[in-house]
């Protein structure tokens, strides 16, 4: 019930968009056997061949050093999965999106407390939703009555709604910077490989070396 208590009184802040951090995806899960020799398991469960299946090259959401835990999206705009780095559990969140497309639902990481604390969050865009909505509206025969004041309550109906928090840790700045630092020299280093072989290239279409 925690969760639910601190969702509804952060809804506001989360779809105002004030967040500091949008959710990045930190990289993607190779495959579920090389989770599972490190220690993860399912707090569902779940055996080998669901979370295989489920997890395999799904995406990697948030996953910061300073973070208690991230997310995992399934690949393909699939479901979300919680991951606690203390207890190492992977846990399914069973979040029904208003449309029944997971396509629909998204993540935000706020990691500047402006005041309700840092957290993770998903939310349901209700995009589809709406679209199948507003489409019965207007293109109904016979026509709908009162057709604009209906477009108006079914916006109102399927506005965007924060369906999951998670509180955790703000950013830590010291951290940030070095990770940035870290990825600017890795960006570099491929920019100045890349140019390199670029060279080779032009030098070995043309002999103009």
């Amino acid at each position: 019930m925690k969760h639910f208590t601190i969702k509804a009184a952060i809804a506001s802040l989360i779809l105002s968009a004030s967040f500091q951090s949008s959710a990045a995806i930190t990289g993607t899960v190779k495959a579920w056997p090389y989770m599972e020799s490190a220690g993860w398991k399912s707090a569902d469960g779940y055996d080998f061949n669901k979370m295989h299946n489920a997890l395999y090259q799904a995406e990697v959401i948030d996953n910061y050093p300073w973070t208690k835990q991230f997310l995992i999206r399934v690949r393909g705009g699939g479901s979300f999965y919680l991951a606690d780095k203390q207890s190492k559990t992977v846990r399914h969140l069973k979040i029904e999106p208003a449309s029944g497309f997971n396509s629909d639902l998204n993540s935000v990481y706020q990691g500047e407390d402006n005041g309700k604390g840092c957290f993770m969050a998903v939310v349901d865009g209700k995009a589809l939703a709406l679209s199948k909505a507003e489409d019965d509206i207007l293109h109904s025969f016979p026509r709908v009555p009162n057709a604009d004041q209906e477009l108006v309550k079914a916006r109102e109906q399927f506005k965007p709604e924060v369906v999951a928090v998670f509180p955790d840790n703000c950013v830590n700045k010291r951290q940030e910077a070095a990770l940035n630092a870290k990825r600017s020299s890795d960006e570099r280093a491929l920019q100045q490989w890349a140019a390199k072989e670029s060279l080779k290239e032009l030098c070995r279409r043309t002999g103009n070396c």
